[in-house]
């Protein structure tokens, strides 16, 4: 089932567009064995942000960063015209081949390119954020979209949460249950 994200879901939510700048990242949403030591539990996630003050965003957990996945992501989330700006993971290569203007930033030498002012602070400073509002128990498969979808659902309706709800829970429809009509709204 899909839904929209006006009615508490994201999957076909497209930001950016004609001269918007989208900064786009991968972040490993993992826990620590014994809360130390590298990472080795978790969950890939790809996830792009606007730079407006509406600050929309995506965010797609993924079983690997592959150029084809992450092509595949930012041509389903990002509309053409925008203005894309990542690290240099080879995945982003020929993301121009979308329409889309592809600006870059070395995070080897800098994170924000002397010369042209690039960077993508803002995509990681929305995973820090995302990190924080997450439980730990929820870094695996089973847990990480809802907690993705609950965090960018309350990101975009911080003002009016209540409202919001009561909103999307009048055009929930209930298709699996047999007693239902699934053409009818609540």
């Amino acid at each position: 089932m899909t839904w929209d994200i006006e009615n508490l879901d994201i999957d076909h939510a497209a930001i950016g567009g004609e001269g918007i700048i989208v900064e786009i990242d991968e972040s490993k949403f993992g826990k620590r064995k014994f809360n130390r030591g590298h990472r080795v539990e978790g969950v890939w996630v790809v996830g792009g942000v606007e730079r407006t003050p509406e600050r929309l965003m995506f965010a797609v957990s993924v079983q690997d960063r592959s150029a084809e996945t992450l092509r595949a992501i930012i041509q389903r989330h990002v509309l053409p015209g925008t203005i894309v700006r990542t690290d240099l993971w080879r995945g982003y290569r020929a993301l121009d081949d979308f329409g889309m203007e592809h600006q870059t930033v070395n995070h080897t030498d800098h994170f924000v390119d002397p010369v042209t002012g690039v960077h993508t602070n803002t995509i990681e400073g929305t995973w820090n954020g995302m990190k924080m509002n997450t439980r730990r128990q929820h870094y695996n498969r089973e847990f990480i979209d809802g907690a993705l979808m609950e965090f960018i659902w309350r990101r975009r309706y911080a003002g009016d949460l209540w409202n919001r709800l009561l909103h999307a829970m009048r055009h929930v429809m209930y298709a699996d249950d047999e007693n239902v009509d699934p053409n009818i709204m609540l």
